[in-house]
């Protein structure tokens, strides 16, 4: 019997531990919103961020186009058909809480025509500055890259990240207007 009890209480207390590291681990996971990252934005989204990103658009219609960059989202157009909308996230752009994920629309040019943050988790008051219209005002016709638009005071890290991500969008449009515009 002493043997068998040498064998079956450390069993079942490195099973308990096991059980709640792995409820842990749930917790955590579900709690960073790591695995809620949905691509895409809904039909109440494209009819809300439509207007921010191409000033007489009423209506985003997702693109079918298909890409291996995973901070990539999404590509939509506008209802005119002269303009492309990049949904990117700011996974791979660290921001200092959850990804920032923002839609950036180009003209067949690719000038952006607007910028629009679709959810930012930043430190409220400070990173959350990024989705002030003012800040996003500075990327409206930039093209080839954003590295001329500057960073926020007090919120250096979330608005690098942005132009990072802006930086990221530029790069993708020049691969994206041959299938989406043509």
């Amino acid at each position: 019997m002493g043997k068998a009890k040498s064998i079956i209480i450390p069993t079942l207390v490195l099973t308990i531990i096991s059980v709640l590291v792995a409820v842990l681990l749930a917790f955590t996971y579900n709690a960073t919103g790591v695995g809620n990252i949905q691509p895409g934005l809904s039909e109440e989204e494209c009819v809300e961020f439509a207007p921010l990103v191409f000033p007489d658009s009423e209506k985003l219609e997702k693109v079918d186009y298909q890409s291996d960059q995973a901070d990539l989202l999404g590509v939509y157009q506008n209802a005119s058909g002269d303009g492309v909308a990049l949904h990117i996230q700011t996974v791979g752009y660290a921001g200092k809480g959850t990804p920032i994920e923002a839609l950036v629309g180009f003209d067949l040019e690719g000038a952006i025509t607007g910028v629009a943050i679709v959810s930012c988790g930043e430190t409220p008051g400070l990173g959350t500055r990024v989705e002030d219209a003012e800040y996003l005002e500075n990327y409206v016709g930039v093209s080839g890259t954003a590295d001329s638009v500057d960073t926020i005071t007090g919120a250096t890290i979330s608005s690098t990240a942005l132009r990072n991500g802006v930086n990221f969008a530029l790069q993708q449009f020049e691969a994206v207007k041959g299938e989406v515009l043509a």
